[in-house]
């Protein structure tokens, strides 16, 4: 527990990096995990440091992120729970700024993008690994990889049909 705690102390930087691009120190930034070269990325910072519409996206990024965490309070505090949900989500507003930078500033990017996938990345494999043996058990034991693969599609996403679309798109059968 200890060492994973100095590892996180470690990659403050990196993670605030995210969030806060310009006041972050690139000395302190864990980059060799994404392969970027650091006096390019030095570089690309500095020069999108020194244009207002970049630097003003992430200033407005950081009033936004303020101002979601004020809303959260506000519904915790009246416990208004469905409330919560209704707010928009911290990483749907960082990578809308992000994706917002040109293409021009790839390793900016790429370091952008990759600092989450940092503990997502273990989550998301442990929780594709329960579905796939809750899916592929000893009386399922037959499934083909694609028939595997599709089951664990839609296992594992949110995604949620509109059935009264679908069948109104059906044509029904008629019994003689």
């Amino acid at each position: 527990m200890d060492s994973l705690r100095e590892q996180f102390k470690t990659n403050k930087s990196t993670l605030a990096f995210i969030v806060n691009p310009f006041n972050t120190n690139t000395n302190e930034i864990n980059i060799e995990t994404f392969g970027i070269d650091a006096g390019s990325l030095q570089m690309k910072l500095l020069y999108l440091k020194t244009k207002d519409l970049w630097s003003g996206k992430f200033t407005e990024l950081k009033s936004k992120l303020e101002e979601l965490e004020v809303q959260k309070f506000m519904h915790i505090a009246q416990r208004k729970w469905t409330g919560l949900k209704e707010i928009p989500r911290v990483e749907a507003l960082i990578f809308g700024a992000w994706n917002s930078i040109p293409e021009c500033y790839s390793e900016v990017k790429k370091l952008a993008y990759g600092v989450p996938t940092i503990f997502g990345s273990t989550y998301s494999c442990e929780q594709a690994f329960s579905c796939m043996n809750i899916i592929k058990s000893k009386v399922r034991s037959q499934l083909t990889n694609k028939n595997l693969e599709s089951c664990l599609k839609l296992k594992t996403t949110s995604y949620k049909p509109d059935l009264v679309k679908l069948s109104k798109g059906m044509q029904s059968q008629c019994s003689l």
